[in-house]
């Protein structure tokens, strides 16, 4: 299994806040924020990490969870 570190984010762009990052154990991006979130995921172009946004936020206020690869 692949570990990635994961934390919430929040807030207006410009000001986001995050939570502390926590190591989570996953076969895949996908999977290690199915565990926080069942929100759908959006990958970066190399992969390395990935955020599961909360599609009810605009692009001024962002409420997501964020992993990237360790």
């Amino acid at each position: 299994m692949n570990r990635y570190k994961i934390r919430y984010i929040w807030g207006p762009q410009g000001r986001l806040s995050a939570t502390a990052q926590e190591i989570v154990e996953a076969d895949s991006l996908d999977s290690a924020l199915a565990v926080k979130s069942p929100w759908p995921v959006e990958r970066s172009f190399h992969g390395d990490c990935a955020w599961a946004k909360n599609p009810g936020t605009s692009l001024y206020y962002i409420e997501a969870w964020e992993a990237v690869v360790c």
